[in-house]
Formats: structure tokens, sequence, C-alpha cells
């Protein structure tokens, strides 16, 4: 999220300075060598008459040379600094590494002080399942041979050892508290336990909605008389090991992998069940496929009336954020809303960002007044609020035909294919599990279909009770769709590089989007001639303790040659 002015500002400087840098060196290829350092803040401590040993990371450095500076002078030639604090003060010191690539240079501050107190790194919430042991073993810096522990439960005095087992089996939240002391001093980390139900493995058809437990209800899906599609569930608490079983009506296919290719022979409603295994799991969903008229049957030609703008917004469901404000009271139709206003706001004209999406997951879904046609070049223009390549929060667009004329964006949704499509580290039917807070001002947890677990963390930015949209009355919903690798780092400046091309809120080689780039489920393009509605998502898991989590931030969906034309 972008929250800082002085951030933008270093940013955008940078950024500049990218496009005048050129060599014809081979080892300049590499771009220049990289640094960064264990204390994300960029600052250490040391207590007088103590030293402290400072290892930085250098990655894509070739035949590097070292050094380190204070006041103008070099204290060090070695990759690693030992610094003694001979005297109180703050020290700021530089490390420039210099090689056949280019050099880079950080900063570092060094406070020498009196008293260095224990400082505790504890999560602000903790997941638990009932019944299940929980190890809690928070980082602790600042120790010596004096350091004593006392872990409480609800007040009470559990353990005295670095680490706390926790085990719990009721529902619910439980506080645990952590002092860690030493000879200069204590100090207090506090957290809280949420205790929920253990997960069965699960599977479900990515429809392009949230996904609630209490929702039993079979999807549906449609494909044109003439095509085919490609089906894959999401699934939850299995691995890429597991083996399906496809059946159509009841048929068994023979395909055991976790996409099926279905062809139908007639206009019809077909009914599709998927079945996993895997180490004595099994899980099974149901996906209701109607084969409709030929595409193009529902096309809708632009009239002198037709707008360039998306004309409505179907559904807007955050994910947690910074920027989500829907407390209790509050409802889905107050969250749509939020975007139909700047969509019939006639002095929006969707060349700038419109709202915020939340951490990964977060979309919206608008519909045309028309049918975007897919011509030469780009058909489909979506404003962002990127700050140069250093600062992008991308989002992936997925793209969908009123197959089965009704207006509605109830038929099959197509991914539109980027520069990371592909890629080892991009994930598709990619799902976090977000949990209901139990506590005011708390993190939000949550689970990933590849075992992961994490937060979207309460930055104190921002003071509204939750960051959870509290209209999602479950214990917790699902956000799935297409996962772009990690890009956040913390060097002193947080940034979030972007990608080359094929995304909202990215600084993108390419103008616009092009409706050619549609894949299905399976990765292979699926040739649509025109679309009626569009999603957008954002498309990356990382958080900053400045600016908070990434969120795309996303404008109308804009028909590319409509809105250029006028």
């Amino acid at each position: 999220m972008k929250s800082r002015f002085l951030l933008f500002s270093f940013l955008l400087f940078f950024s500049c300075l990218s496009f005048f840098s050129c060599s014809d060196d081979p080892a300049s290829e590499l771009g220049n060598p990289e640094i960064s350092f264990s204390a994300e803040t960029g600052e250490y401590k040391v207590k007088i008459g103590k030293e402290i040993t400072i290892e930085p990371t250098i990655t894509n450095a070739v035949n590097p040379i070292y050094s380190w500076k204070l006041d103008g002078k070099i204290i060090s030639t070695e990759e690693t600094l030992v610094f003694k604090g001979q005297y109180l003060n703050e020290y700021f010191v530089t490390f420039r590494v210099d090689s056949e690539n280019g050099t880079t240079e950080k900063q570092v501050k060094i406070s020498v002080v009196d008293r260095l107190v224990p400082e505790i790194d504890l999560a602000n919430t903790v997941l638990s399942f009932i019944g299940q042991s929980k190890e809690i073993a928070p980082a602790v810096s600042n120790t010596d041979e004096t350091t004593t522990y006392e872990w409480r439960l609800e007040g009470e005095l559990v353990s005295r050892e670095p680490a706390y087992t926790f085990e719990e089996e009721a529902k619910g939240s439980y506080s645990v508290s952590l002092k860690v002391t030493n000879e200069d001093g204590f100090t207090v980390a506090n957290s809280i336990i949420t205790v929920v139900s253990e997960l069965s493995p699960f599977l479900f058809f990515d429809i392009g909605r949230y996904y609630v437990p209490s929702d039993n209800t079979v999807k549906r899906m449609s494909v044109p008389f003439g095509k085919s599609m490609a089906l894959a569930p999401v699934f939850m608490m299995f691995t890429d090991a597991a083996t399906f079983r496809w059946e159509v009506d009841g048929t068994a296919q023979s395909e055991t992998g976790s996409v099926f290719n279905f062809s139908p022979g007639a206009q019809k409603e077909y009914l599709i069940t998927v079945t996993a295994t895997e180490g004595g799991k099994t899980a099974s969903t149901q996906i209701k496929v109607k084969c409709v008229a030929p595409e193009g049957t529902y096309y809708r030609e632009a009239t002198a009336k037709s707008k360039a703008k998306s004309s409505y917004c179907f559904e807007f469901i955050p994910a947690p954020g910074q920027f989500v404000n829907y407390q209790e009271g509050s409802t889905a139709e107050q969250a749509r809303q939020a975007i139909q206003r700047s969509l019939d706001n006639d002095s929006y004209n969707g060349s700038s960002y419109m709202v915020s999406l939340g951490a990964f997951g977060g979309y919206f879904i608008t519909g045309f007044d028309h049918s975007v046609k897919n011509e030469e070049g780009p058909d489909l223009y979506i404003a962002g609020n990127p700050l140069g390549i250093y600062w992008c929060e991308p989002g992936v667009i997925w793209v969908m035909q009123d197959e089965n004329g009704n207006g509605l964006p109830d038929d099959t949704w197509y991914e539109l294919a980027g520069s990371e499509t592909g890629s080892p580290d991009t994930k598709q039917r990619y799902a976090l599990m977000y949990y209901r807070p139990t506590a005011d001002n708390s993190d939000i947890l949550w689970i990933d279909n590849n075992g992961g677990a994490g937060s979207i963390d309460n930055n104190g930015y921002h003071t509204q009770r939750s960051y959870f949209p509290m209209f999602i009355k479950d214990e917790y919903y699902i956000l799935s769709g297409t996962r772009l690798k990690t890009t956040f780092r913390t060097e002193g400046i947080e940034t979030n590089w972007g990608f080359d091309w094929g995304y909202v809120d990215n600084v993108n080689l390419r103008d616009g989007f092009d409706i050619s780039d549609a894949i299905g489920q399976d990765g292979k393009p699926v040739n649509l001639q025109y679309i009626d509605f569009v999603k957008v998502h954002t498309a990356q898991l990382g958080k900053g303790a400045a600016v908070g989590e990434v969120s795309t931030e996303a404008g109308a969906p804009l028909d590319y040659r409509m809105y250029k034309s006028n």
C-alpha cells in the first residue's frame, strides 16, 4: 500500500536513474550487486564495551571488493564487520561492494547504548487447531547468561522455557504473554492464540467468487457449443501428488490428473464430479456445466450510447487490508456500491485507480454495456497506481463472455496471461483461507492450500476495529486465483518490484491488455472473440512495516479503443 510521500519520492528518483544506466560490459547484464542486512530497519544496537558482528548478504557480485566506511574513513575491508561499542553514540556506517558488474553501497545505523533489554519477535496472533500441539518459539535478541523466560496463559504461569507448547480442546481466543529478563531489564510481549476446528481435506471449483464453508450449493459454469473447456479444482490439504477421478453424469473418465478437458457433444447440462485421493485422504466436489448456444449468439454490438467505461459492478469482495473498513453491520451490497459510485460518476473516466483490493485474492467484477471485441492490439485498459518499476502491486485480470445470454457473470472465467504465466514461481489455483478475527485490532490469520500460514498485520497506521470485511459471517472465507511470486524487499526503503507486462497496478512494457491472451485452466489459449465481464484480483502476498500489505489498486476496466478515441 502506498502510504508515504517520502517513500514515493525515493522510488521515483531511483526509477528515473534506471533509464539512464547502460554498459557494453557483459558483466553489466547481471545488474549491480545487491546487499541486504538481517536487521530489516537497517539499525543495530550494541551495549557499551561489547562487540557486534554485522554480516551482510551479497548477491549478484562478480569478483567483489568490500569496504566499510565510518565518517568517510575505511574501517574494514572484510565482508563482515566486527564493531566494538567504545562510546555511547550513534554511528552511521556505509558498506560498499565494488565488482566487475557494478557498485552498490548501503548504510546501517549502529547505536551504542548503556543498557540493552531483550527484544522479542512474537506474532500478534497465532493460529492453533483444537486438540493439536502448537509450539510458539519467538526470536529473542539481546540475551545473556542471566536471561530468564516467563510464559503466562490467561495470566497463569505455564512455562519458564524459551519456547512454549500450547494445546487446547475448546474453540476460542486465548491471551498469552512472554516476559524475558536479562541483566539490564525485561521486556513483555503479548499475543492472542485463536483456536479453530481442524480442517478436513476438501475441493471446490473456482467460479470467480469467494468461498465460504456454509455454501454447499453445486456451482455452475458454461461452455458454448462447438468449444471445449479445461476444468480443474482448487484443493485444500492435498498436494500435487494426489490422484483424481473424473466422472461425467456418473460415467468415469480416463483422466487421472487435476485438469480435465471437457468437450460436450450436445447443448444440455452436465454434472461433473471430481474426487481427489492421497495417502488415505479423499474428497469430492461437483460442478454443473451447461453447453449453451455457439459463441457469438449473445454478442452485443456497441451503439452510439455505449460507454468506454464498464457500467456495472456485480461484486466487490476485498481481502483483509488496511483500507478495508466494513465493520459489524456492514453488507456486501455496501462494498459493491463503493465501486458502483465510481462507475456512475461521469467525472471519473477510469484513467486513475478507484479502489484498493486488499491482500491476495481481493477482487471486483464489472461488466460493460456492450461486448468488447477481440481485435488486433490491446482491447482493454485498466489503470493502476504504480510508482515506477520499484513500487508495483500487480493484479491479475480475468475475462468472461456472457455465454448463456442472461446478463450475469455466471459463465466461465479465463485468465489473461502475463509475463509470469508458466513460470515455476507462479501458482495457479492458489487459495488463501482468511479467518474472521475474534478480537478487535488483531492481525488476520490465514492458511493457504500449499501448507503455508501467516497473517495480514494491523500496522497501526489505520485504526478501524478490523482489517477484515466483517459482513462475512463465516469462521473463514477463501479467496483463490493466480499468485505471482513475492517481490517485496525491505532494505531501509521498502520496495515491491513489478513484472514485464500483463498486470494491473504494474509498469507494463505493453500498452493495455489483449483478449487474445486469455487462457484456460490448462494454460492454453481459448481464442475468445469478445468479452462482456472483467475481474481483477490482487496477485501477490507481501507486506512491510511502513506500507502494510501489498494490495492492488485498480481503476474501472475500459474498452481500449473507445477510451483512446475519446
